[in-house]
């Protein structure tokens, strides 16, 4: 009895995969949803500084003895972003809007500041960049360049925040590029998504 539950469970799951990989284009209509990455998930925007980061346990950090910065770039999953809702044929059903981006970093440089810029890529490829913001002791972030003996508290994240970082853009994929000195990292960053 027990093996036939199973098989049947099974069943309806592989039905349910094959109704939804069906429908191509959809209509976003739920929401928002909160779209949360590992820091794990940035990398540096050139394999050559790559050697440079460290990545463990829900951040990637800047290796200590690093002199100046390294450019990183940390992508919001595309997948993850995805609304139920009806199936339509227009190409603008698959985008949608970023209402809002977050990312705790940590800034142990005394001598350069951790900087992150959010970035959304539409269809059509352009690119639109939002307002930078510094790692300081202000909550969201500054957008200026802190004073330079600032440091993160031991123990502790500083938040940087963004509200409608791109007005109205819809979007296909968004991110994060940071500019991240030695002994700084970037732990999970966040994307809150609104309906199209």
């Amino acid at each position: 009895m027990g093996h036939k539950v199973r098989i049947g469970a099974l069943a309806f799951c592989a039905i349910g995969l094959v109704t939804v990989g069906a429908h191509a284009q959809y209509v976003y209509t739920r929401g928002p949803n909160h779209v949360n990455m590992s820091g794990t998930r940035c990398r540096a925007g050139s394999i050559s500084q790559q050697d440079k980061l460290t990545h463990s346990v829900q951040r990637t950090s800047v290796r200590w003895d690093v002199p100046g910065t390294v450019f990183v770039v940390c992508p919001i999953t595309r997948r993850a972003t995805a609304y139920y809702g009806d199936s339509i044929s227009s190409s603008t059903a698959t985008e949608v809007t970023a209402t809002g981006l977050k990312a705790e970093v940590k800034d142990f440089n005394s001598g350069e500041s951790v900087r992150c810029t959010p970035f959304a890529q539409s269809i059509g490829g352009s690119i639109v960049w939002g307002t930078s913001r510094y790692a300081c002791s202000t909550a969201g972030g500054c957008t200026s360049t802190p004073a330079g003996s600032y440091t993160t508290l031991t123990g502790e994240f500083d938040t940087l925040s963004w509200s409608n970082p791109f007005t109205s853009q819809t979007s296909v994929q968004w991110g994060l590029s940071c500019t991240m000195p030695g002994s700084s990292s970037i732990g999970s960053y966040e994307a809150t998504v609104s309906s199209n």
